[in-house]
């Protein structure tokens, strides 16, 4: 019986709230919920650096349900929530990415897909690993809350986020390519990767300088991983102590092997023979790949460790490079370890020089046998 007339109580007293809530003065009856903000079209072009206008339905009743002012009140001086929206790609908050202008009563807003510190991981994430273009599920919505229902789904396919644009990475490629085809051109005509040395003979030649070798070998990598990365990312400030350290290490070693050579410089200063011209010949039109290996691997008695070793740690350690910029889009961080270790290679490698130098010089100080005229004889 008391349930009862419990259930027909409560039911009088929802019947009569709308009355009651009238006749109190400065009261209002609780209106409906909003309806929900939708996402339902975007002009421009999901690419970083570029400004794109979103389209969002009842953005206005969203607005105002949040205690902001409506459309119609809204000023350059309005503080609304609209202005804290940011864009969502593949559940993602860009965070600092707020709009650059907003109209509540058309239901559009503009953002700059730009990088930001606070962003840096998300761009990464999105943008790797390399690809032209990758569909992406796109939304607007507060941080930390979930984005607003959006007709770009990942089912869908209609939104495309553009990775590498190719009209730049085309004009990338063919600059590198360029430099890389002249730089080929030059090693197998000129000089610029080989070194001076003394053969058994006597004669002074030329080949492959390992040190040389590696010096241009980092070059091109770190040049072509700088490009790469300002292009997808628009980041000019991609190079760290590591990477720096790196090339130091290889340009020591050249400058040490530079340095090993001129400690015997009578190697080079007696060029000529007994009869006056010159002994010295280059042997650049004969380059094979198999005298490439051969002289980068050989020195004068034969197949070296060191240089084996040397040679091995710098391909590990460039494909260790290309692999982490393919997927983070970033120069890799060599910890300090790893630099220990290429140091101590190249400085094996220069330090097993030394003795090579050294019988390069005792050949250079050698007698040239000729032939003795009171021996000859004539029939």
């Amino acid at each position: 019986m008391k349930t009862t007339l419990m259930r027909w109580v409560v039911f009088a007293l929802a019947l009569l709230s709308p009355v009651v809530w009238a006749q109190v003065p400065g009261a209002e009856a609780p209106s409906p919920a909003a309806p929900a903000p939708h996402v339902r079209a975007f002009v421009g072009e999901l690419e970083l650096g570029h400004i794109i206008e979103v389209q969002v339905e009842h953005l206005a009743e969203w607005n105002l349900a949040l205690g902001g002012p409506p459309a119609a009140k809204a000023g350059p001086s309005s503080v609304h929530p609209a202005w804290q929206l940011v864009p969502y790609l593949d559940g993602r908050a860009l965070t600092g990415v707020t709009p650059l202008a907003v109209d509540l009563g058309q239901g559009r807003l503009q953002f700059h897909l730009a990088i930001h510190p606070q962003n840096r991981d998300t761009w990464t994430h999105l943008l790797s690993p390399l690809v032209f273009e990758r569909a992406v599920q796109f939304s607007v919505g507060l941080e930390q809350v979930d984005p607003f229902p959006t007709d770009f789904t990942l089912a869908s396919r209609r939104a495309m986020l553009t990775v590498i644009n190719r009209s730049w990475l085309l004009t990338a490629v063919l600059i590198v390519t360029a430099l890389s085809v002249a730089f080929c051109g030059l090693a197998m005509h000129t000089t610029v990767l080989m070194e001076r040395y003394k053969t058994e003979n006597g004669a002074l030649s030329h080949r492959f300088s390992l040190a040389k070798v590696q010096l241009a070998l980092w070059f091109f990598v770190i040049f072509s991983a700088f490009l790469l990365i300002w292009l997808v990312t628009g980041n000019i400030d991609s190079l760290n102590s590591s990477i720096l350290s790196t090339l130091s290490i290889s340009a020591g070693t050249a400058l040490g092997d530079t340095f090993v050579k001129a400690s015997g410089a009578s190697t080079a200063t007696s060029s000529a023979n007994p009869r006056g011209g010159s002994t010295e010949i280059f042997l650049a039109p004969s380059w094979t790949a198999r005298r490439f290996m051969r002289e980068l691997l050989s020195d004068d008695e034969g197949c070296s460790i060191a240089r084996f070793q040397m040679l091995a740690w710098t391909v590990a350690l460039v494909i260790v490079f290309l692999a982490d910029v393919f997927d983070d889009l970033q120069m890799p961080v060599f910890g300090p370890e790893l630099l220990y270790l290429l140091g101590l290679s190249t400085g094996t490698y220069v330090a097993h020089r030394v003795p090579e130098m050294q019988r390069d010089r005792q050949r250079a100080s050698a007698p040239v046998p000729t032939s003795n005229p009171a021996t000859t004889q004539t029939v």
